[in-house]
């Protein structure tokens, strides 16, 4: 055992803690320079902090690249899937809304509802596709699922990325760097517990979750 581990058992843990946080959002950071890896990078994301969440093995960094390699594809669809879904609830919605009748305006606002739905169920396809890697369609119908039966647990999740977003805002001058180095581990440590509250009801041990 480390020397200061021993003697500081603690405050040890807290670091290695903090280190999970940093080292995952610089991990990100630095796969998310190409833009089509932005998708794979959150997985690897995810899987790097899932030991702060769920007990898993492996290393930081190992986490992050056995998430990163083994859900590229996967990920790189389900982003695209994303991306049309909210550009397309998006445009109905301003349509709609320019239009200005009670039935358009209530139209539009069904499109909002259905942008929350789709939120909601982000929270848990994200680590689903991290934790255990499945087919798109199962994990789509999953995340759905989850968010009809979690819908609460699903909104507590977005309170940490949101909290990083504000800060990034009211942090004067060099402070919002701190936002910055901690802000997308933090994130998915609350989306990723958020979600583990849920799933872990349902999850066994490996990947049953996935069968």
């Amino acid at each position: 055992m480390n020397p200061w581990e021993e003697r500081f058992p603690r405050l040890w843990a807290f670091g290695e803690r903090v280190s999970v946080l940093v080292i995952g959002g610089l991990l990100f950071f630095l796969f998310s320079m190409l833009i089509v890896t932005i998708p794979a990078a959150l997985v690897g994301l995810f899987a790097a902090v899932a030991g702060l969440i769920r007990p898993v093995p492996g290393e930081t960094a190992i986490r992050f690249w056995r998430g990163f390699r083994r859900s590229f594809g996967r990920a790189f669809f389900l982003g695209l899937v994303d991306l049309a879904v909210a550009l397309l609830l998006w445009y109905d919605y301003q349509v709609l809304r320019s239009i200005g009748t009670p039935i358009a305006t209530a139209g539009a606002y069904a499109f909002a509802s259905l942008g929350f739905v789709v939120a909601l169920a982000n929270v848990y396809a994200w680590p689903l596709l991290a934790w255990y890697p499945q087919p798109l369609g199962k994990l789509l119908k999953r995340s759905l699922l989850l968010a009809g039966a979690y819908p609460f647990r699903a909104l507590l999740g977005w309170a940490a990325p949101l909290a990083m977003v504000l800060l990034l805002l009211l942090l004067p001058g060099p402070a919002k760097s701190l936002p910055f180095i901690f802000g997308p581990g933090i994130g998915a440590l609350g989306l990723g517990a958020a979600a583990w509250w849920a799933m872990k009801n349902h999850a066994g041990p490996d990947d049953e979750f996935a069968q």
